[in-house]
């Protein structure tokens, strides 16, 4: 038996845990105010794209830049060339060919460049002049990069070139690989095998495996080699895809591969810079973001193929199965959540979308610390200004003065897009987010006062050379946007876009991949806005003076942000602002005063590349 003080007791506990409970719903009722969008503000009062800061503008010669040497200024290893540049911070060039850069030179147009792109496929090789000259600029501290590799007959004939790239001989004309190995250093996120060895994990391996083996002279340095099937072969006879010889003053980068001609190529960049100097300290967004495209929709469409595969109508489905297992794994992860809205899909049926949806959405969204942002995605042929014009009047009617700060380009074109900007329903909106896996203009502007950010991923596909292109923004960057396209779901074309399918490697992918980046912040894409316009504002200069880096930042703000990377030299201290390690020898440094000294830790010996 319970004693009445016991049974007293009991009951008092019962009512506190009620009365907890009930307060707490309240309170989560009462302090969302899903009605209002938080990221929405004035566009007056933020930078532009006159704001960019671009080294070398207004004419003057700057004291740091790269160049790219080859026949196509529109190819996209001149664009990757263009856009690091204005990432970095660094003036950016085009010559057909050494003879016009030697000109500039010269006659003082240009200083004598810190990192040169050369397009293999339009150097002459068999002129022994042009050897000499890029071995001369190698002798005189450049640091020379070759996309893609010569024909392998002139390899093998001529000694010139061999010795310019750091290959002693050729030992295979062609060997296929099974696998291909990342050394830690070049990039962060450290040592990684991309080796498949499941049938699962094929359908992952999309890197080219069949290349020539070279061997390599003494003292060369390899970032990348591919792993060979035969399990005797020792690792440092391994076929090199990446690496570097050492000259008297510079250095030359040879990437035996097309990894230059997408964002890729902007970490293999900031990689090559930090692998020739003592340290590398440079700025970076530092936003990573999920993006639910397409998600969630509010009209009940494509009815009989939702029945037939869950058994109930797509409202159902994206409020039902969809939203507890996507909250669930952005609950298990540091990335900033957008979900861009779909109030219909298709705007020639006559199904409208509900008005209690958009109500739920925006408040399970608030609670979860998201935005919710606009798609510009429809699959009826419905023009956009026809489709913006009905998503307002919804809008309005369910929660009236809401308005957007995102919108997600979806199948738009460009000129659909810039049509779309003009528009009332659009008229908060200050970024655009599209798919961007195959560029190099990973952020910019899209327009005078919005901003652009492009996908570096899906969410629903992580191939080996995806895992390496995000890596490589990571690294150049500080910045990840994953795309989930929800319309998949809506409009499943085969079995692999049903929900179980697609929710599994939504799961494994972002709970995964991203744990070596956990220390740079979760944005919204508003959120991501903002650091993106300061991030492209920003200038800075810096000095190192026995044990310590100066840095002084302007045309921002006193918070950005940047990264340092040391070899095997520890922070003792930072004034003028904070720092965290992302991995060893690698720092995250928020600047909280325009001045800022790094204190580094006394070292016993000196790096030597």
């Amino acid at each position: 038996m319970v004693s009445r003080r016991n049974f007293f007791a009991i009951t008092i506990v019962m009512g506190i845990i009620f009365f907890l409970f009930q307060f707490s719903n309240i309170a989560k009722e009462s302090w969302n105010h899903y009605e209002e969008n938080s990221y929405v503000m004035d566009k007056k009062d933020l930078p532009t794209d006159r704001t960019v800061y671009q080294a070398g503008q207004n004419g003057k010669t700057a004291a740091e830049s790269v160049v790219y040497i080859g026949k196509d200024p529109n190819s996209s290893c001149a664009e990757v060339v263009s856009d690091w540049a204005l990432y970095a911070k660094k003036e950016s060039l085009v010559y057909m060919n050494f003879s016009g850069l030697d000109q500039a030179v010269s006659t003082g147009k240009t200083e004598l460049p810190e990192l040169v792109l050369i397009e293999s496929s339009d150097i002459n090789w068999n002129d022994t002049k042009e050897l000499k000259e890029m071995e001369h600029y190698a002798e005189s501290g450049v640091t020379l990069i070759f996309s893609q590799m010569p024909d392998l007959k002139l390899i093998k004939e001529k000694k010139a070139i061999r010795d310019l790239l750091g290959i002693y001989s050729v030992e295979k004309d062609k060997t296929e690989v099974k696998g291909i190995q990342l050394y830690e250093g070049l990039l962060l996120g450290g040592n990684t095998f991309y080796e498949a060895e499941t049938k699962e994990e094929k359908k992952n391996q999309d890197f080219d495996l069949e290349f020539p083996w070279y061997k390599l002279e003494t003292g060369t340095k390899s970032y990348m080699r591919g792993v060979p099937k035969d399990s005797k072969v020792k690792s440092e006879n391994y076929p090199p895809v990446i690496w570097s010889k050492r000259f008297k003053e510079g250095n030359v980068f040879v990437i035996n591969g097309d990894f230059m001609e997408d964002a890729t190529g902007l970490g293999l960049l900031t990689g090559i810079l930090y692998e020739t100097n003592e340290y590398a300290l440079y700025p970076v967004v530092n936003a990573q973001n999920l993006i639910l495209a397409n998600y969630p929709g509010m009209a009940e469409e494509n009815d009989a193929q939702m029945k037939e595969i869950y058994s109930q109508s797509l409202r159902g489905v994206f409020r039902d199965v969809v939203w507890p297992s996507v909250s669930a794994v952005y609950e298990k992860n540091h990335l900033g959540l957008t979900c861009m809205l779909t109030p219909q899909f298709d705007y020639d049926d006559k199904n409208k979308p509900e008005k209690a949806d958009l109500e739920y959405y925006l408040r399970m969204i608030n609670e979860e610390k998201g935005e919710a942002g606009l798609s510009g995605y429809c699959v009826s042929e419905t023009s956009i200004k026809q489709k913006l014009k009905a998503d307002k009047a919804y809008i309005q009617k369910a929660v009236p003065g809401y308005q957007f700060a995102s919108f997600y380009k979806g199948n738009l074109s460009n000129t659909e897009l810039a049509n779309a900007l003009d528009e009332a329903a659009l008229e908060s909106v200050r970024t655009v987010i599209e798919d961007g896996e195959k560029t190099s203009d990973v952020i910019g502007y899209q327009n005078r006062n919005v901003t652009k950010q492009k996908s570096v991923i899906s969410g629903f596909k992580h191939t080996y050379c995806d895992d390496f292109r995000m890596k490589s923004v990571e690294s150049a960057l500080g910045y990840t946007s994953i795309l989930a396209d929800m319309s998949k779901v809506a409009y499943p074309e085969s079995k692999n876009d049903r929900w179980e399918k697609l929710s599994e490697k939504f799961a494994a992918y972002t709970t995964s991949y991203w744990k070596d980046f956990e220390d740079f912040d979760g944005t919204t894409t508003a959120e991501s806005d903002l650091r993106i316009r300061k991030f492209l504002a920003l200038n800075y200069e810096q000095e190192k003076k026995e044990d310590t880096i100066t840095l002084d930042v302007s045309n921002v703000g006193d918070i950005s942000w940047f990264i340092l990377r040391t070899h095997d030299r520890k922070i003792e201290k930072v004034n003028g602002g904070s720092y965290k390690k992302i991995e060893d020898d690698a720092w995250l440094i928020q600047t909280e005063k325009s001045h800022v000294t790094i204190k580094l830790k006394s070292e016993d010996g000196v790096y030597y590349h």
